[in-house]
């Protein structure tokens, strides 16, 4: 298997000054000097085996589409010709458009002109938003496709590889499709459209795909898979490999998860996630540089200071000269100077990333060079070097399949699953929390779990696996784990910090090893803190109920129950009707 990064002028300035914070006399008069990632790790060890580039992309830039146009594609990305650059549309970016941007034949001549290795031919992106036009944008995939391919056969096959995409609705859709060019001849695929589906659903995918290889014969060349940097899909991709598909994939989450994640902006080798310490940078004149403006009642000279105490007391308890107490505080004074309101709600992730300071313990280049300034939340020179390391980590766990079961902030990693593709007759487990809203708070209040929990989304949760005869349990901060008829006393603990987390996780784990081995799908549908009560009994068959927040995962929940509760009464009049 090959992992491709997607190029997002993802770049940093090799002599940017920490201390100063300040660019480099070359960045400044010429931002392209600055290096990527295979620039600061060095070719012999950059953790990724391509590089991805969008045409949409590169168009969104004149001055780096004329360098691009004059330099061909290597010498741009300052890459040797015999590394693996493959291009794309990027049909992300015409995703709202009628048909495709590009001629299926003309991308040919961009992918000849410029160098790449391997080129995608011209998909059109099969979306829930476009349903209707599903069909449509399935048929111009696909004759695009074979139109490209015959003309690459005629006049490029000894300049770059070709991938046929590959779009679908249902997994069905793209094993016709893939039927379809494998008669014309076709033995290299992009497999598009993926990186917003559950895992569930690629991994049906690529168990047809599988018996498909097995019962014809015919086994494909190469099968990339767009956005889909999983951990979970290693042990499926393999079993593609082992029949002599030569497997890739490509994304940017984990060097991105830098700077987008709320929490996990760190990344260890044992799948830990920490959070970077924020230092938003003040700047002369405008306030917090990359955010917004601050008003006028705000003094800016006072805010530099606080932010230089906070800079400076993190290089000191760096270094063994500052107390934690006195970090934290001089972090929480320029929070509220700030306007910011962080502080409180990720006070305990900034202690724990203080106390277990891994940027001391990693072996990245990274982190080797600049020590703790990777750990600080601050500007593109930090957060996208934060990127890198994550990149770095997530490429050591990819090329050991011992780790492959390793979860890299899993919150952010369990793969999602829709609620409404769960069959019934599956043996289903639903792991959910205890909620706040009890029946009642001492210990003379008692009842069986399932009653004495009042939340709404419990109250959904239980209704929906009644509804399916799924079994479920719930994980409570003062319990541990509880089947729903244990009887228990009522109380006011919630799960708050990693130390309430560590005291019940032993019970957690000791109880569900018990039941596991009879189901085959698990489906979490949980907080963080309750979720990190699972790291050490993740594997395959676990998922996770995901959303912008609980009002929308009830509502995601309370959808699929309404949908159940409407099959059966459906099949209740059905049946009345044929028994008159």
């Amino acid at each position: 298997m090959k992992y491709f990064i997607p190029e997002w002028d993802d770049r940093v300035d090799p002599g940017y000054d920490f201390i100063l914070d300040k660019h480099s006399a070359q960045h400044d008069s010429d931002p392209f000097s600055d290096h990527y990632m295979w620039e600061i790790f060095g070719l012999e060890n950059v953790p990724f085996d391509g590089v991805l580039v969008s045409r949409v992309k590169v168009e969104e830039n004149k001055i780096k589409k004329r360098r691009i146009e004059e330099l061909g594609i290597h010498k741009f990305l300052r890459l040797p010709p015999n590394f693996p650059v493959l291009g794309d549309c990027g049909a992300f970016g015409y995703v709202n458009e009628q048909v495709p941007r590009y001629d299926p034949i003309e991308i040919l001549d961009y992918y000849q002109k410029l160098g790449f290795n391997i080129g995608v031919t011209v998909d059109h992106l099969v979306v829930p938003k476009y349903a209707e036009q599903k069909d449509f944008r399935m048929k111009i995939t696909y004759e695009n496709g074979l139109k490209a391919f015959y003309e690459w056969k005629k006049r490029y096959a000894e300049n770059f590889l070709l991938l046929c995409a590959v779009q679908g609705w249902d997994v069905q859709d793209y094993i016709k499709m893939m039927k379809s060019y494998q008669s014309h001849g076709v033995e290299n695929f992009g497999i598009g459209g993926l990186a917003r589906k559950p895992t569930t659903f690629i991994v049906d995918l690529i168990n047809r795909i599988v018996e498909e290889i097995k019962s014809s014969g015919k086994v494909p060349n190469q099968m990339h898979f767009f956005g889909l940097a999983r951990i979970s899909l290693f042990p499926h991709f393999k079993k593609l490999e082992d029949l002599g598909v030569q497997v890739t994939f490509d994304s940017a989450s984990f060097l991105r998860r830098a700077w987008l994640s709320a929490q996990n902006n760190y990344m260890t080798l044992d799948g830990k996630g920490y959070a970077a310490i924020r230092i938003p940078q003040i700047g002369e004149n405008s306030g917090l540089r990359g955010e917004r403006k601050l008003k006028d009642a705000y003094n800016i000279s006072e805010l530099k200071l606080l932010e230089k105490e906070c800079l400076e007391k993190m290089r000191l308890y760096d270094k063994g000269q500052c107390d934690i107490e006195s970090l934290m505080s001089a972090l929480e004074k320029f929070d509220k100077a700030t306007k910011q309101n962080r502080f409180p709600i990720l006070r305990e992730h900034y202690l724990e990333t203080l106390k277990d300071t891994p940027w001391k313990k990693c072996s990245c280049p990274i982190c080797q060079k600049i020590g703790v300034e990777v750990i600080i939340f601050r500007g593109n020179n930090r957060n996208r070097r934060r990127g890198f390391h994550n990149t770095w980590i997530f490429y050591q766990i990819f090329k050991n399949p011992n780790r492959w079961f390793v979860r890299l902030g899993i919150e952010h990693e369990l793969p999602e699953i829709d609620l409404l593709n769960l069959k019934k007759g599956e043996r289903v487990l639903v792991i959910t929390s205890c909620t706040k809203e009890k029946l009642g708070y001492t210990s003379k209040v008692k009842a069986p779990a399932k009653n004495m929990y009042r939340g709404l989304l419990f109250k959904l949760v239980k209704e929906f696996c009644e509804a399916n005869n799924f079994d479920y349990v719930i994980i409570s901060a003062k319990y541990g784990l509880l089947f729903p008829d244990e009887e228990i006393e009522g109380y006011e603990k919630v799960l708050k910090t990693r130390k309430d987390v560590d005291v019940i996780r032993p019970v957690v784990e000791e109880r569900l090893k018990k039941i596991l081995d009879k189901y085959e799908k698990v489906v979490v549908i949980a907080g963080t803190n309750y979720l990190k009560t699972l790291e050490n009994v993740l594997d395959d068959r676990f998922y996770q109920v995901k959303g912008r927040g609980y009002g929308d995962i009830c509502s995601k929940v309370k959808k699929a129950l309404d949908t159940v509760l409407t099959k059966k009464i459906y099949e209740f009049i059905y049946a009345s009707s044929t028994t008159k």
